[in-house]
């Protein structure tokens, strides 16, 4: 049956600016999201460009990612960057300790800055906090950044790269307060060891931004906030939610995510002094489903379900635009995947991925205050009561996007939009992610069930 609704938009009151950094993706050693996802290397029988995978290049491309984070995840906690550069032939191979498989060191500092410069992205390289040192962190960044005749930035033009990366965005470290992590830290350790690495990165490169290791603890926040925010520009958070489980409790679950971040803020607010500005990076987010294990490589398959938690992350972002300012997907390729490949040469996308296509494409620059009304059920899951409607504005260059998720399984939706402070011209184009049923799936042989109509 059908429902009623009701959207106002106010045209006149704008939330702030949606960042195009909300929209960026995460690349792994884990699995095959590095090796047969991104890369296969220049010999290959498949198509390639330096060794990256064409048929991937393409489709990132598509969806014109702002920003890639790199090398991890729970791998950067025991990466050491020299490993990755110089003649392929020469790199060692090293045991992943963080993954516990071999690793070869094939696609390194200079292949992912091939990859994001061809796919149009910013590089976002998070250091190793865990084996590492704040020395060694520093070397890396003057390896990307400087042009001193100094020995990094000497190593990197040698190696054929004389223009420097300036690599913008460096996190420190990756979910140190978790025991699985190499280098595990209580807050008082990571922030004093947070400050370290921020100070010898800055001396290399004042101009870079810095991202700090943020987490679900209030207790940690402040702290690490309360040390570091001379030094640091963002903090993190990660979410992960099950998928496979109950749908309407899958799908209520970005406002879960919401209220997280919107805890977060405060404490960024109540913490930071006025003159300093620490932003939101959210930078690993997903759904993860009982099957993507080590054995799987973290392979899964998506639905069209996992494209309207998607969809619901999106409107939360716009939301907290004032505040949230960079956002991962974890990850781009095979591992909880946006895209998926197989080493015959076959490639499709997921419904995350298509929700990605939908709304960089149709999102303005100003998100406007929006206000939706529905019907609502309960979560008890996450203690929320969800409306089946959910909304949000923005506007671009004589164009409002309206974005709407209908969380019912079920029943369509009739829902009246009110525009206030505006005059809405006659016209209008209308694109939708589409698919029989919520748990409807694309693959190899069916690349075409869930997609943009």
């Amino acid at each position: 049956m059908d429902t009623a609704a009701e959207i106002v938009v106010d045209a006149g009151c704008t939330v702030g600016d949606v960042h195009p950094q909300i929209y960026g993706h995460f690349i792994e050693h884990l699995g095959r999201c590095i090796y047969g996802g991104v890369w296969v290397g220049p010999d290959s029988k498949l198509p390639n460009v330096n060794g990256l995978r064409r048929d991937v290049l393409d489709a990132t491309r598509a969806i014109h990612p702002p920003v890639i984070r790199w090398p991890g995840g729970n791998f950067a906690s025991g990466y050491h960057w020299e490993d990755g550069i110089g003649p392929r032939n020469k790199r060692p191979a090293r045991f992943d300790l963080a993954w516990k498989a071999p690793e070869s060191n094939q696609f390194g500092t200079d292949e992912f800055i091939d990859f994001c410069r061809k796919t149009g992205a910013e590089p976002y390289i998070c250091v190793n906090m865990g084996s590492g040192t704040a020395e060694e962190a520093a070397r890396w960044v003057e390896y990307c950044n400087q042009t001193t005749p100094t020995h990094d930035a000497l190593k990197r033009a040698t190696l054929g790269h004389p223009e420097p990366y300036s690599v913008r965005y460096w996190g420190l470290g990756n979910e140190t307060y978790g025991d699985w992590q190499i280098g595990h830290l209580t807050a008082d350790a990571y922030s004093r060891s947070c400050s370290e690495y921020a100070k010898l990165i800055r001396r290399v490169d004042p101009s870079v931004k810095l991202i700090a290791v943020g987490c679900d603890s209030q207790d940690w926040n402040r702290r690490v906030l309360s040390e570091c925010w001379k030094q640091i520009d963002y903090i993190s958070l990660h979410k992960y939610y099950r998928g496979g489980e109950d749908y309407y409790d899958v799908v209520a679950a970005p406002l879960d995510a919401e209220r997280s971040l919107a805890e977060l803020s405060r404490i960024v607010e109540t913490t930071v002094p006025a003159e300093r500005q620490v932003h939101i990076a959210f930078d690993e987010w997903n759904l993860w489903y009982p099957e993507a294990d080590e054995q799987s490589g973290l392979h899964q398959r998506a639905s069209l379900t996992d494209g309207v938690f998607a969809s619901g992350i999106f409107n939360a972002l716009h939301r907290l635009c004032r505040t949230v300012k960079m956002a991962n997907l974890a990850q781009l390729v095979n591992v909880l995947p946006a895209i998926v490949t197989d080493d015959e040469g076959r490639i499709y996308v997921n419904p995350t991925y298509l929700a990605f296509k939908l709304y960089v494409d149709h999102t303005g620059t100003k998100a406007l205050r929006t206000e939706a009304f529905s019907d609502t059920y309960r979560s008890q899951k996450y203690g929320l009561d969800v409306p089946y409607l959910d909304a949000s504005a923005s506007l671009g260059p004589n164009m409002l996007h309206l974005a709407l998720v209908n969380r019912s399984k079920v029943d369509e939706m009739n829902a009246v939009i009110r525009l206030r402070n505006a005059r809405a011209r006659a016209g209008g184009s209308l694109s939708e992610l589409k698919g029989e049923r919520p748990d409807s799936t694309n693959s190899f042989e069916t690349p075409n069930t869930v997609t943009i109509g």
